[in-house]
């Protein structure tokens, strides 16, 4: 009796429990839409408001009227077309920046400001419907399949890394972009456009990104990379007090017209990079913001904080406003065809870089930055904040030499070692920056998920002068050598200057070897790595992240000499693999026309090993060959 009223009560109450879940789950949804006027009930000639911040952090109305819907100009994505009036925008126009910015029509949202037409005479603009931006962020996403990267390695014991393969995912990032759509003339007629917008595309809005802090030779190239994505570089100072403090704030004032700016770096110098734009939707904690792509980089992690509206800047082709960040609220968690999202409250995870530079004058400095973590952002800014580093401090141009030591920590695992040093008229700095660079690449396009990236530092020297040196001459006071015997080298080595001086190298003999002539063959690294590119190597795909690591880190540096041993006996290269002392029957097997082996080929010597001898002070270029005797 009592477990039968148990039971009762129990099936009783989860009744209830589910009808108060649909109840709140209908009352929930029914919320949400009643906020929304719907895209089928949308006519030409309504009138609305817009929102938005035009100075300081105030949010102010600007009126809307609806032109007509163009259906499908991607794919499953329709756009509102709208005349906007009012405050500044009869002399600014559409302005970048304003992406975002919430339309309504009768008390009732309708979407976000999101298009433009470039040259456009009129505030015309194209509004992204705010359900169909709302159900972009609620579709689940295929994670993106990355092609395995393949490691090349010289066939020579210790096997020296000649390069590493890659997916290509700038270029996936570039075309994930469509920021321009045809609109047919005679749809443009029908709705009674004038005759100069006819004709041309509907474009996405674009997205003014501030950079403060930033020497005019980083900005140039910083603003090369991103004119592919439409988006306007401003070099501009005006950081907000607050906008380098990593700490959240209260962020219950951010709401729909509200201006915010998404980060990518900040920190010293006054350094920060950052997007404006506008949120369209807030529901709780999540934002919607922007109507249309940033990077379409899909799950992301961006810190993203107010922003202030220094001014307008009214500009033929696209006026824009300049706005900087002041203080972090939040993080954005998607970049998607129709928006951005995110979440007021949460702390972005982003990467330390600290550079540590000596400078040419007798002078050390430390610079801390913080970086976002993207496997496609941290590499670009990596290098677009090293080089600003060295740009700010040093000269651009003329003679200058850069020793670089570097290290990326990762979280499980050996950390990433980056020694070199670079000389020249031009390019050093920029050579320098890269070569923290390639590594992140080829870390994080690598296809393991397990990469945890918790520090990138760099210590860098310079010297306003040229480090270079030739490989003069070679010799050896006799040319017969015992097995196990130390032989000293004598190198000639001459500057940019012509000076000269002499080095002794001692270069260990094998104790295994046999009699008979042995190839001695000094050289500097990139020769090295140059003739192994072509036919000396054998290719894999890394087991694990640890052979990763073990293959970048294993590369030939640019300050070393390197000596390498070989026999003159013929030998055969098979799937990278080199095969010596075969039979030469066997041997004419393998290189008959009948053999179905398209990666063998034929060596005219024997490789034994290589040695990499200590690390100079100057950046080694030159090549020569000795023959030596190997006897009892």
């Amino acid at each position: 009796m009592v477990g039968s009223l148990s039971k009762l009560l129990y099936q009783g109450l989860s009744v209830i429990i589910f009808s108060a879940l649909i109840i709140f789950s209908d009352s929930f949804f029914a919320e949400k839409e009643s906020h929304f006027f719907p895209l089928d009930q949308i006519k030409p000639g309504m009138k609305g408001i817009g929102r938005t911040v035009f100075q300081g952090s105030e949010i102010e109305e600007f009126d809307v009227e609806i032109l007509g819907v163009l259906r499908n100009i991607g794919p499953g994505q329709d756009a509102i077309l709208t005349r906007l009036s009012g405050g500044p925008l009869e002399k600014t126009g559409v302005l970048a920046g304003m992406s975002g910015s919430p339309i309504y029509v009768k008390g009732k949202m309708i979407g976000a400001v999101a298009f433009s037409f470039p040259f456009s005479k009129e505030p015309i603009a194209g509004v992204t419907p705010i359900e169909q931006m709302i159900s972009n962020f609620e579709q689940s996403e295929k994670p993106m399949r990355v092609k395995p990267i393949q490691i090349e390695v010289s066939s020579i014991a210790p096997y020296r890394t000649v390069s590493l393969k890659t997916s290509k995912m700038t270029s996936d990032l570039n075309s994930k972009l469509t920021p321009i759509f045809s609109v047919s003339e005679s749809l443009l007629q029908g709705m009674g456009f004038p005759k100069f917008v006819r004709g041309q595309g509907l474009r996405y809005i674009d997205t003014p990104l501030i950079l403060s802090g930033v020497t005019s030779q980083a900005a140039d190239w910083f603003n090369s990379f991103l004119k592919p994505y439409k988006m306007s570089v401003l070099q501009s100072g005006g950081v907000i007090s607050g906008s380098r403090n990593s700490e959240l704030v209260e962020g219950s004032d951010i709401g729909p017209g509200s201006s915010i700016a998404v980060q990518l770096i900040r920190g010293d110098l006054g350094f920060s990079a950052s997007a404006s734009g506008t949120v369209t939707y807030r529901q709780g904690n999540k934002i919607y913001a922007f109507g249309h792509p940033w990077f379409s980089l899909g799950p992301v992690e961006l810190p993203f904080s107010k922003a202030q509206v220094i001014s307008l800047l009214p500009n033929l082709s696209s006026s824009f406003k300049i706005a900087v960040p002041t203080d972090l609220v939040g993080s954005i968690t998607q970049d998607r065809s129709q928006g951005l999202y995110g979440m007021v409250g949460i702390k972005p995870k982003l990467i330390p870089l600290v550079v540590n530079l000596n400078s040419s004058r007798n002078s050390s400095r430390t610079f801390r930055y913080e970086l976002v973590n993207d496997k496609l952002l941290t590499p670009f800014l990596t290098n677009f904040t090293i080089f600003n580093t060295i740009t700010s401090q040093e000269r651009s141009f003329g003679d200058s030499t850069m020793q670089i030591t570097g290290k990326i920590s990762l979280k499980g695992y050996p950390d990433i070692k980056v020694e070199n040093l670079f000389s020249g008229e031009t390019n050093s700095q920029m050579l320098a920056s890269l070569s923290m660079v390639d590594p992140l690449n080829y870390l994080l396009s690598s296809g393991f998920n397990d990469i945890n990236i918790q520090r990138i530092s760099v210590d860098i020297s310079s010297i306003d002068e040229k480090k270079i040196t030739y490989l003069d001459r070679v010799w050896t006071e006799r040319e017969n050598v015992y097995p196990g015997e130390t032989l000293i080298l004598s190198v000639f080595l001459r500057n940019t200057r012509g000076e000269g001086y002499i080095e002794k190298l001692p270069v260990l003999i094998p104790k295994n070897i046999s009699t008979g002539h042995l190839f001695v063959t000094i050289a500097d690294g990139l020769t090295l790595t140059t003739e192994e590119s072509n036919y000396l190597k054998r290719s894999f795909i890394p087991r694990n992240l640890d052979q990763l690591i073990q293959a970048i880190n294993n590369f030939r540096k640019n300050d070393r000499i390197y000596v390498r041993l070989q026999r003159p006996e013929p030998s055969v290269l098979l799937y990278g693999e080199e095969f010596s002392g075969l039979p030469p029957s066997f041997r004419s097997v393998l290189t008959s026309p009948r053999s179905s082996s398209n990666n063998l080929t034929l060596l005219d010597s024997s490789n034994l090993f290589e040695y990499e001898l200590p690390v100079t002070s100057f950046v080694i270029k030159g090549r020569h060959n000795l023959v030596l005797k190997i006897i009892e």
